[in-house]
């Protein structure tokens, strides 16, 4: 599988995970920990299904 989330992309994703968890932290709204979980596991893994199915890349190495 080709890598499509780039570093600046997956940096990004990483920190709306934590500010998914704070905010579900203060109000108490777990169901904000899904998304951000989603988020989080895509910037893991350098490799999102919506970027492969819409033939984006932010990627510098691997254009889709």
């Amino acid at each position: 599988m080709k890598t499509n989330v780039g570093e600046f992309d997956g940096a990004f994703r990483t920190l709306l995970f934590v500010v998914a968890i704070i905010f579900a932290i203060m109000t108490g709204q777990w169901i904000w920990t899904i998304p951000g979980a989603i988020l989080f596991a895509t910037a893991v893994v350098s490799w999102c299904p919506l970027y492969a199915m819409l033939g984006i890349s932010s990627d510098k190495h691997h254009i889709a």
